[in-house]
């Protein structure tokens, strides 16, 4: 079984407000049910320093771990069944 997720735009960048768009494909041996599809996305910052600062940031800069700004859940589908072919949802 594979899941393969593309984005209708080639680079992957959005920005605030655009609409993400895309397909999401598997390719399966034997035919599968399911109860829902649904997809997550986690959004998070990691802090980059600068080639001129020294200093407190370096030394914190391996404490810092990534913020999480966002954590969205989309449902794409409610249950149904995936035949054992490609297919596009």
């Amino acid at each position: 079984m594979s899941v393969e997720i593309k984005v209708s735009r080639f680079n992957r960048i959005y920005r605030p407000g655009e609409l993400l768009e895309g397909k999401i494909i598997t390719t399966l041996n034997s035919s599968i049910s399911y109860q829902s599809i649904r997809l997550t996305l986690n959004g998070a910052v990691n802090l980059q320093v600068r080639g001129g600062s020294a200093g407190v940031i370096e030394s914190l800069y391996d404490v810092i771990k990534p913020i999480p700004i966002m954590k969205k859940v989309v449902d794409v589908r409610s249950s149904g069944k995936i035949g054992s072919v490609m297919t596009e949802v």
